[in-house]
């Protein structure tokens, strides 16, 4: 039987890593927790959403355990980089970490 680290490359999800036998044992024989961010203030989700959330989809079905957020800190690490501190102060009222 394939482990998720076949199918992720045989669909042409893994470009480059390193330690690859070390992974391919690891995702099949133990259940890895794996976490992906993504920040909620796009004006949509993208291409980019998709392909983490489809790794995630593989992975959970081979029994690994998802840690999926949407905002929070993510939301905050991307708007610390604004220049208007009006627009950020009234923002960081909205969002409680």
């Amino acid at each position: 039987m394939k482990n998720v680290f076949e199918i992720l490359e045989e669909r042409g999800y893994i470009e480059q890593l390193t330690h690859p036998k070390e992974i391919k044992e690891l995702f099949g024989k133990e259940s890895v927790p794996f976490y992906i961010g993504i920040d909620p203030t796009a004006d949509s989700l993208h291409v980019g959403h998709f392909v983490s959330l489809m790794v995630a989809s593989h992975m959970q079905k081979f029994g690994h355990k998802p840690i999926i957020l949407v905002g929070g800190g993510t939301a905050t690490i991307r708007r610390s980089v604004w220049k208007n501190r009006y627009e950020e102060n009234a923002f960081s009222r909205r969002v409680r970490l």
